[in-house]
């Protein structure tokens, strides 16, 4: 279904777009793979001074890459607004410029709720290599706590002498 601004210009009465969204791809950004499983609603109307204003409630799951694995972390959401729709970027309010499907603006609505950086719940297996190994900040800190900083290691061999 596409939304067309050309329609919403003349609305005479409020104009309802549902949403029911399985699965959804994203491509070109580092931060969201896909949003599963979105429901809601998306409608317009004039308010009573005449200002075209949105209001949507939207729930679902981003997927987004875990920061260390890059495996699938499933982000819940529930976001629910009523903007004033603008038409130029640098103005507040919602941002609508042109006509979009229904997908894509459910997708337009998410972005601004993506997290930069997610990680997982469950237990990380770091990755191994021939001579390196990924560690956890903890088991670095841990292994670090017996060792002699190399700077100071010269202070060790000192001996006080004694006079007699």
């Amino acid at each position: 279904m596409v939304i067309k601004l050309s329609e919403l210009i003349n609305l005479a009465k409020e104009k309802v777009y549902p949403v029911d969204i399985r699965r959804y791809e994203i491509k070109d950004n580092v931060f969201l793979r896909r949003i599963e499983n979105v429901e809601g609603d998306i409608s317009f109307y004039y308010d009573v001074s005449d200002e075209l204003r949105i209001n949507y409630h939207l729930t679902g799951d981003m997927v987004c890459p875990c920061a260390i694995s890059l495996e699938d972390v499933y982000v819940p959401f529930d976001l629910s607004e009523d903007e004033k729709v603008v038409h130029k970027e640098n103005e507040d309010g919602f941002y609508l410029n042109e006509d979009m499907t229904v997908e894509e603006m459910a997708v337009y609505i998410v972005y601004p709720e993506v997290p930069i950086k997610v990680v997982k719940k469950e237990k990380i297996e770091y990755s191994r290599g021939d001579g390196w190994s990924f560690v956890s900040e903890k088991d670095y800190e841990s292994s670090r706590e017996d060792e002699i900083d190399p700077r100071l290691q010269k202070l060790m061999e000192y001996k006080v002498e004694e006079d007699d």
